[in-house]
């Protein structure tokens, strides 16, 4: 596996990797500069020395970027020598990232990528104006050859697939595998919450303009001199961290407004418990509007409500009886939906029961059965019928 992440903190990679290992294949994982290295639980991690680029210059993000192709890329050169690896699974972003498996390919060895999210929406937001257009419409033609250099293409939900299909990737090439969470971790809790002395609101995860959080920082002031004990965590870190803990100490939200460092995955769900609900402030746009964040299915995995910006791609799974929405970017409508949800411990049960069963029927035992399904259909009979001799890089 080749991804340009850390190991501790993004759960696709990690979780893709474990299932793979736990069946006996032999797994070796290229990312990013990872406090664990080595084996973990029977992954072989391997962290080269970078880190992740966060800031607005097209030209660090490129530089980085190269960096790690030519790192990873002269790395997965020195492995395959020593062994033939039968399989590459490469995680985006970026989509390029599939090249440091071009030398693997010349040696024999099947290429899965694995597509997060869509590039060229992410960029046109990102960077905006006719760059940002142009600059959209050539990472189209990048994100399309480089499915092309691909045996298999991963999609991360049926709305992603068809978009993938409608700029161009052969759609018999592409599998769905939802990014739910593992159980294991992330297990509900039958406790319950009550507003009776502290109501939090949990938001966590990257902190970038299209997420929303400057509209949640304006509902929390709207809710501060109303509902004192209404509070609002933040989890996470990311490019507009500085400037939203100086937009919150502008609005005077000290004692509203919490932020926390991003911890392992392993740690997530006891942080995550403290919560009353779970935030999804997204702004609308062409890529929000293409996300199912993990967030909210690790909320309804562990039996949070969930307030989410009304998006198409989380409508598509999640009914009004299982999430209670909001206009995209509009903070009194936030602060009513949050307000809603505090006056009615009914409401926040019944929203956590639907979303719960929305993720009994997505649950990450089937999503790992169609993963095994992509993974072996490039694998020769015998091979696919005995997983241990099967190796990734």
């Amino acid at each position: 596996m080749i991804a340009y992440t850390t190991f501790v903190h993004d759960a696709r990679v990690k979780r893709h990797a474990q299932a793979l290992a736990d069946r006996g294949d032999q797994v070796d994982l290229l990312c990013l500069e990872n406090p664990q290295q080595g084996d973990h639980g029977g992954v072989n991690v391997i962290g080269l020395k970078l880190r992740r680029y966060r800031g607005s210059r097209k030209s660090g993000y490129f530089g980085t970027y190269l960096r790690f192709f030519l790192a990873a890329g002269i790395k997965a050169i020195r492995l395959g020598l020593l062994h033939r690896y039968d399989l590459v699974l490469v995680c985006t972003m970026p989509d390029a990232a599939v090249l440091c498996a071009l030398p693997l390919k010349l040696l024999g060895s099947k290429i899965v990528l694995d597509m997060h999210d869509t590039m060229p929406e992410l960029y046109r937001e990102k960077f905006g104006g006719h760059r940002g257009a142009l600059g959209a419409r050539l990472l189209t033609l990048e994100e399309r050859l480089s499915a092309l250099f691909a045996n298999r293409v991963l999609a991360v939900h049926e709305l992603h697939r068809r978009r993938l299909v409608a700029t161009g990737v052969r759609a018999s090439k592409i599998d769905v595998v939802l990014n739910v969470p593992d159980p294991r971790i992330f297990a509900p809790d039958h406790n319950g919450h009550s507003h009776a002395e502290q109501f939090t609101v949990v938001c966590h995860g990257t902190v970038a303009r299209r997420l929303g959080l400057d509209v949640a920082l304006h509902a929390m002031a709207i809710l501060r001199d109303r509902l004192p004990c209404v509070n609002l965590l933040v989890l996470g870190s990311g490019d507009y961290l500085p400037e939203y803990k100086s937009l919150a100490s502008r609005l005077d939200l000290a004692r509203n407004v919490h932020f926390h460092p991003p911890v392992p995955l392993e740690q997530l769900p006891a942080l995550l418990r403290q919560a009353t609900v779970g935030l999804i402030p997204n702004r609308a746009s062409s890529a929000t509007h293409l996300m199912l964040p993990v967030k909210l299915l690790e909320y309804a995995a562990l039996g949070i409500p969930v307030v989410a910006a009304r998006l198409h791609t989380i409508e598509h799974y999640f009914d009004p009886s299982c999430v209670q929405y909001f206009a995209p970017g509009d903070p009194v409508d936030l602060a009513g939906a949050i307000e809603a949800l505090y006056r009615s411990p009914l409401r926040r049960k019944l929203l956590a029961n639907g979303a719960r069963r929305v993720m009994d029927a997505f649950n990450w035992p089937t999503q790992r059965e169609y993963y095994y399904r992509a993974i072996d259909s490039l694998l020769d009979c015998e091979m696919s019928r005995t997983p241990q001799r099967v190796r990734g890089m």
